[in-house]
């Protein structure tokens, strides 16, 4: 029902997280003004559509764009579901699923803004196998950490996704970057995506049911 009283309780409710989201993004404009200023870079090559600013057609990074779409979908899904088993005193479960979905936003924030293929090696002076070879090490805890939550659900699926991923890695690394080749090896990353993307769905859709969610 529509009331002031009404409107006033939500806002209540509401005033530490939105508060706490507002200082975080007021901070993020500060720093990208600052930044803007200090290396004479427009405002809006940081807040506009990169197609927009560098003036290209809108199916630019089109399978890209996709593939970010999707580690999106699963970090979501994992963190919510993450949440939703901390409240049910299911540590375990809860880990799994924090932990998955924290590394899920870390490989859509190396895909959005080129960590290993740019950023990383450019700029920072890591060598793009050093990057590769940290990010196996990685997922190789990650795995021995979580194996039984693994093994629990259709694992045989999460290991098409890594053999998709390790695929597009050798092409990255062995074959020369030119038309098809780039087909090939980002057409095996979005099928690693997605596969990924499947994996995490079906996994936190059991363990919602268990919750009675």
């Amino acid at each position: 029902m529509l009331s002031t009283e009404n409107i006033i309780t939500q806002v209540k409710r509401s005033v530490q997280l939105l508060s706490a989201t507002y200082i975080v993004l007021f901070g993020l404009l500060f720093t990208i003004t600052m930044i803007s200023g200090y290396y004479n870079i427009p405002i809006s090559s940081f807040t506009r559509d990169p197609t927009v600013v560098l003036g290209g057609p809108s199916y630019i990074g089109f399978i890209s764009n996709i593939g970010i779409l999707f580690w999106a979908f699963t970090a979501a899904i994992c963190l919510f579901s993450s949440v939703i088993h901390k409240q049910g005193n299911n540590q375990a479960t809860s880990q799994f699923l924090l932990y998955s979905g924290l590394l899920t936003l870390w490989l859509l924030l190396d895909d959005m803004f080129m960590l290993h293929d740019s950023l990383l090696p450019n700029h920072l002076m890591i060598p793009e196998k050093l990057v590769y070879l940290g990010y196996v090490t990685i997922v190789l805890v990650y795995l021995v950490k979580f194996r039984t939550e693994i093994l629990n659900h259709e694992y045989a699926t999460l290991f098409i996704a890594f053999s998709f991923f390790a695929l597009s890695v050798l092409a990255d690394l062995l074959l020369e970057q030119q038309g098809f080749e780039f087909l090939l090896e980002d057409g095996l990353k979005l099928f690693g995506i997605v596969t990924w993307f499947i994996f995490f769905f079906r996994t936190c859709r059991v363990y919602l049911q268990r919750e009675g969610v």
